[in-house]
């Protein structure tokens, strides 16, 4: 084909309709797997996507309030315990190339691009928000679900012969009284109740092992299910490595709004392509997250060294 000359785009340089549809449909249909924060909370969508911070109340602890004797003047106040957090929003953003090539054999083949390229760009974007959320940055002083101030921790148990902390050395009922003792450390908070049992991959291949010797039949899985204690338990790799002194952990929270949620203020977005003066299509994926939000971090329980 002969050169159209500077400022002409050449047709086969540009990416077609059914080329952006099927981008489209990979970047925008993310695996559950991926999106593991947002199996565990709630989103709060409604932050302006231009916000450059998002500001609400933190609870660092229940106000007590008290029986009132109508014209006394000492009404308690909560107003010491609660407060301002101003929460940063930031930009995760990533991009990939399909240069002229792969859309010639694309329309040689009446096929769209492969999209590869989008899976890949789509999965960093999830990894880094995943990330985001877990971990915040120290960079950009941000706090993330497991080192959020305020919530609580504590270090699980030894086993029997105080060997080991690490549930591969512990029976069954030591995995369930390290879970219990979490759930019982949120329940206790007026108002709270753990509903969540969130468990790095390892830990939560534990679960299938028998609960103990006299019902091998019954797993650590189907008893604490036979107990009702949570609506959910999920495997949460992200939580490997994110205890007391990089050690693995296990969080047990209420995930009601009103103690924690994920700010989004702008879902992964496809920006429109443009085409490089080498021939080939850039696509830029953005995505806006506040991470963790934290309203009440007494509502949640980190439990380390398992």
């Amino acid at each position: 084909m002969k050169d159209l000359g500077s400022g002409v785009t050449r047709q086969d340089a540009l990416l077609t309709n059914d080329d952006l549809d099927a981008i489209d449909n990979t970047v925008y249909e993310a695996k559950e797997r991926e999106l593991t924060a947002r199996t565990m909370v709630g989103l709060k969508t409604d932050i302006p996507e231009g916000a450059e911070t998002y500001s609400y109340d933190k609870v660092t602890k229940k106000g007590a309030a008290k029986i009132f004797a109508y014209g006394a003047d000492d009404v308690p106040l909560v107003d010491a315990d609660i407060e301002r957090h101003h929460q940063g929003i930031y930009g995760i953003v990533v991009g990939f190339t399909i240069d002229l090539q792969e859309k010639r054999a694309a329309k040689m083949a009446n096929r769209p691009v492969e999209t590869t390229k989008a899976t890949a760009a789509r999965r960093a974007i999830s990894e880094r928000e995943n990330d985001f959320f877990f971990s915040g940055s120290t960079e950009h002083n941000a706090e993330g679900l497991t080192n959020f101030t305020g919530i609580q921790t504590y270090t699980v148990a030894q086993n029997s012969g105080a060997t080991s902390t690490n549930w591969k050395d512990k029976t069954g009922e030591e995995i369930v009284e390290d879970i219990r003792q979490a759930k019982k450390k949120v329940n206790l908070k007026p108002g709270m109740a753990a509903d969540t049992l969130a468990i790095p991959d390892d830990q939560y291949e534990d679960l299938d092992r028998p609960f103990n010797s006299d019902n091998p039949q019954l797993t650590i899985r189907r008893y604490l299910e036979n107990q009702g204690w949570f609506d959910r338990i999920i495997s949460v790799p992200e939580l490997a490595g994110k205890g007391d002194s990089g050690t693995d952990c296990f969080m047990v929270y209420d995930s009601s709004p009103d103690v924690v949620e994920m700010g989004l203020p702008l879902d992964i977005y496809r920006h429109a392509p443009y085409n490089k003066e080498n021939l080939s299509s850039q696509v830029n994926l953005e995505e806006r997250t506040a991470g963790a939000i934290v309203r009440y971090p007494l509502g949640i329980c980190r439990a380390d060294g398992i």
